[in-house]
Formats: structure tokens, sequence, C-alpha cells
């Protein structure tokens, strides 16, 4: 018995498909996005787009004009749009966060907290450098962790100004090597 083949249907390249290449852009945009907003906040990747949801809802709008609307931060345009707003808004209350009660911490060494907050800094700078990257956001989205678990502190907002405050308030001590002469 001879098999007869199975006619193969041709398959269209998904760049060639409007539906797919509209999909990949909606996607590219939303990570640019939550990058940018991880940088500005800051915050982790997941309350970046927690934040775009958010302002969407409440303008009534999709996510992929907040996305815009996140990506526009960075333009600086003279007039905000309604979704703007709402997504400075949603970004506000992300950074005030629950208040937290006073209590016993153990806090990191200053010359240690230093360097993370540098490390954060320096993601921070290449994030907003390139907001799409997501190995970056990756990055930037543990060092915000990172500094949160050293810190005592539920927001990333709240973390880095305490980190920040304990790193001014202690002098950089010289390193060992220069202390000889």
């Amino acid at each position: 018995m001879t098999e007869t083949p199975i006619p193969q249907r041709r398959r269209t390249p998904a760049a060639a498909d409007p539906a797919v290449a509209a999909a990949a852009a909606a996607r590219a945009r939303t990570e640019l996005a939550t990058g940018i907003l991880m940088a500005l906040v800051p915050c982790s990747a997941e309350t970046a787009r927690r934040l775009l949801t958010a302002a969407a809802e409440e303008t009534g709008t999709t996510a992929q004009e907040s996305a815009g609307a996140a990506v526009a931060l960075l333009g600086g345009q003279d007039e905000p749009t309604p979704v703007q707003e709402a997504l400075r808004t949603a970004m506000r209350r992300a950074r005030s966060g629950p208040q937290q009660g006073a209590g016993a911490r153990l806090l990191p060494r200053p010359d240690v907290l230093r360097e993370h907050v540098a490390r954060f800094r320096a993601l921070r700078r290449e994030v907003l450098g390139s907001p799409g990257d997501l190995a970056l956001q990756r990055e930037l989205d543990d060092a915000v962790y990172t500094l949160c678990v050293m810190m005592g502190r539920r927001t990333p907002h709240d973390a880095l100004k305490a980190a920040e405050t304990l790193v001014d308030a202690q002098p950089q001590q010289p390193a060992r090597g220069d202390q000889g002469a």
C-alpha cells in the first residue's frame, strides 16, 4: 500500500500577520512602560504592571493606552492626559505604601548598604536608558527587593529613602590599605 502525502498548508511568517505584529508591538510597549515605571517609582515589575492596569481601569481605557502614557512620561509633554494623571496618582500611592510600625531592626553595615544603593542607582540609570530590556528589569527588580529586605521596609521607595538617609548619616570609612600612612 502506498501512502499519499498529506498536503502541507503554507505558513505565513508571523511578521506578515497583522494581528501577531500588533500583539508583539503591544507587548514591547508594555515591557518598555514596565521598565520606565520600575525606574521612576521605584517598584518591582509586578507592581509596575499593576500601576498600568490601575491607571487604565481608573480612566476606562486600555492597558495599551496606559503603557503609552507611561512611555510619554519620559517625553515631558506640556499638558498631561487623563491617563497620565491617573498613572501619576497610582505612582504616588505605590510610593506611600502602608504605614509601618516602629520595631527593632538589624541594619546592614553602612559600606554594604552603600554598595547596594550604588548598584540600585546604576541599574535605575541603565533601565531608564533601555527600559525594554527584560534582563535589566530583572536585575533592577532584584536590587529593589534586596533594599526592601535590608531596610525592613515594605515599599521600594521607603527602603531607598531609609537607605539613603542611613548612608548619608555615616561617613565613608577609608579603605583598609589607606589607613597606615
